[in-house]
């Protein structure tokens, strides 16, 4: 259903005279097939059907055996997927992955020297005491 409507929009949308340079949606599979292989615009991901997705699996991660401290960062972490595609200019996809890649060192309260150097330092100033997530074997 969701597929047809794209497609009736589409068609609706063209047929009036306009351009449509992207499209944004949820990540539904084969919406993102027809657009790629029949239509010349860029498919962009709804952040918000992103993080309800990563939610749901740091939700349930954190119900595993010595885990629970995901749970407690599962707001910060959601909060850090929205300022990483909200502050970065549009098109500039590598800052953006770099930011969130500056996550997992931040977790662990190391706020500068991120290996990447398109971000190499946390943006944030001073912040309040709270439970860092211990760097191990999972996390570098």
């Amino acid at each position: 259903m969701e597929l047809d409507g794209a497609k009736k929009c589409f068609t609706f949308i063209k047929d009036k005279g306009f351009n449509i340079s992207a499209f944004i949606s949820d990540r539904h599979l084969g919406l993102g097939k027809w657009i790629r292989e029949t239509q010349s615009c860029k498919h962009l991901i709804d952040i918000w059907h992103v993080s309800k997705s990563l939610t749901k699996k740091l939700a349930k991660a954190s119900k595993e055996k010595d885990c629970g401290i995901i749970g407690e960062w599962i707001t910060g972490i959601r909060n850090h997927l929205y300022w990483c595609a909200l502050s970065t200019t549009q098109g500039y996809g590598e800052m953006i992955l770099a930011k969130w890649m500056s996550l997992l060192r931040h977790i662990a309260d190391k706020h500068h020297d991120h290996p990447n150097p398109l971000f190499p330092n946390c943006a944030h100033g001073d912040i309040e005491k709270r439970k860092w997530i211990k760097i191990g074997k999972y996390l570098q």
